[in-house]
């Protein structure tokens, strides 16, 4: 697929699992809201084991961003816990606990084995920039987004953080004319330098070829060694291509699910190496780029 084509997927699409556009244009979808609020109640969890650690997401929900989810209570926010808890519900806030814990080891995991460089696709309001600023010091961070939804988080983070991170890039991308690859060496990405992809909450949002065409961008653009992170359904799920769903409701319907529930022998085909594929509250699968010359 030529790269330009790529690029309109990757925008359009790969951002899908948290920066849909939202029915105001330049605020967040309600999928990108309602995860990030299930993080922000799992992070106030008493029991340190349980807690999701991170703490940044409810930051990013202030009024403008519960206005976009009049249905759900996420006022409660504000109460003790367990009552929050209650009105809210546990699932996606167990579900969400698991997530980004596996997604903070497997960055870190990535970056102790020599990652230089992180592209996050479809970064919404993903905060490991800015909760790892110690470990990622010296780790080129590039943030893909939207041009409109980036701006918005930019906002959102002037008013959390004293300052953005110096090793911090924002690559903000027109889905119309943006070339991918050309818009990420804009801010310094380089082909022959250990990369880790973190590709959270959006493939089942994704059909199928954009699913491969990512998968191919990371095997084809990145040198050995370098590493995808990203979580996925089982075709069996009932979630997908389910038109009573709560996100499709929203607009944001699920439409992929790897077959016979694993991602392993898919990723292998498609010319990555499988590290591990774990099947836990989600699933999570974390493949390589491996025998590149």
């Amino acid at each position: 697929m030529p790269l330009k084509q790529f690029a309109r997927i990757i925008v359009l699409l790969v951002v899908a699992g948290t920066t849909f556009e939202a029915a105001d244009p330049g605020l967040p979808s309600k999928t990108a809201v309602y995860v990030a609020a299930a993080r922000a109640l799992g992070s106030r969890d008493p029991d340190p084991q349980r807690r999701n650690p991170d703490y940044l997401a409810i930051k990013f929900l202030g009024p403008r961003e519960r206005a976009l989810l009049p249905e759900l209570p996420l006022d409660a926010l504000d109460l003790d816990f367990a009552s929050a808890m209650k009105q809210l519900g546990g699932g996606l806030v167990d579900v969400l606990r698991y997530r980004t814990k596996a997604f903070d080891a497997a960055l870190l995991d990535a970056v102790q084995n020599g990652a230089t460089q992180v592209v996050v696709l479809g970064a919404g309001f993903d905060s490991r920039a800015y909760r790892f600023q110690s470990q990622l010091g010296s780790v080129h961070v590039m943030e893909v987004d939207l041009r409109a939804t980036q701006t918005y988080k930019k906002q959102r983070l002037s008013e959390i953080l004293d300052a953005i991170p110096p090793n911090v890039s924002f690559v903000p991308m027109d889905f119309t004319k943006d070339n991918f690859l050309d818009e990420l060496r804009k801010v310094g990405y380089s082909e022959q330098q250990n990369t880790f992809f973190l590709w959270e909450g959006v493939t089942y949002y994704l059909p199928e070829s954009a699913v491969k065409d990512t998968l191919h961008f990371v095997r084809d653009h990145s040198t050995s060694g370098s590493r995808i992170a990203f979580d996925y359904f089982g075709a069996s799920n009932p979630s997908v291509n389910n038109p009573r769903g709560l996100y499709a409701r929203w607009g944001e319907p699920v439409i992929f699910g790897f077959p016979n529930d694993s991602a392993r022998e898919y990723v292998q085909l498609e010319g990555l190496g499988v590290l591990s594929d774990t099947h836990g509250p989600e699933y999570i699968c974390i493949a390589e780029v491996v025998n590149k010359r």
